[in-house]
């Protein structure tokens, strides 16, 4: 029951400063307690090469 507590704790202080879209995802890759945002530039630009800066098809001078 503590973890749910703690969840819906993280999704309220997150909606009490402004974030309008929560995606929640769960990983083992992560430590346990352990928690990662990805920041949304856009409608579909996570991990996109425009988010990341690595664009596959830039001509490097």
């Amino acid at each position: 029951m503590e973890q749910i507590d703690e969840v819906i704790q993280m999704l309220d202080s997150m909606a009490d400063t402004g974030v309008s879209r929560i995606k929640i995802e769960t990983s083992n890759a992560l430590e346990e307690g352990k928690k990662k945002k990805a920041y949304h530039h856009g409608r579909c630009d996570v991990g996109s090469p425009f988010a990341t800066g690595k664009l596959f098809d830039l001509e490097e001078e």
